[in-house]
């Protein structure tokens, strides 16, 4: 897969997870990104099922989707404190 195939599937991915988040996450996430997000996964052609009763973690969802998901929550979505839990927990993570 190239890499602009692997962008569009991943943009297609994050806005299935966003679907599935609490409307307080969805509207903490700029118009314009979620747009660009649309665009993007418009020529993906993957199928992505979540189960509401799995963890996140749990699910079929691609690295790089996951990351892409963390850092709009971080940019996005946390407050102080959550934020500095997750530098920690990315720090700790890049030293594993």
């Amino acid at each position: 897969m190239n890499e602009e195939q692997l962008d569009k599937d991943v943009a297609k991915e994050v806005l299935t997870l966003l679907l599935y988040s609490s409307k307080n996450i969805q509207d903490k996430i700029p118009e314009d990104f979620i747009r660009r997000l649309t665009d993007k996964a418009a020529d993906s052609d993957i199928e992505i099922h979540l189960d509401k009763d799995k963890n996140l973690k749990d699910q079929d969802i691609s690295s790089n989707a996951l990351d892409t998901f963390s850092l709009l929550y971080y940019l996005y979505v946390a407050d102080d404190e959550e934020k500095d839990d997750i530098l920690y927990n990315w720090k700790k993570n890049d030293k594993d």
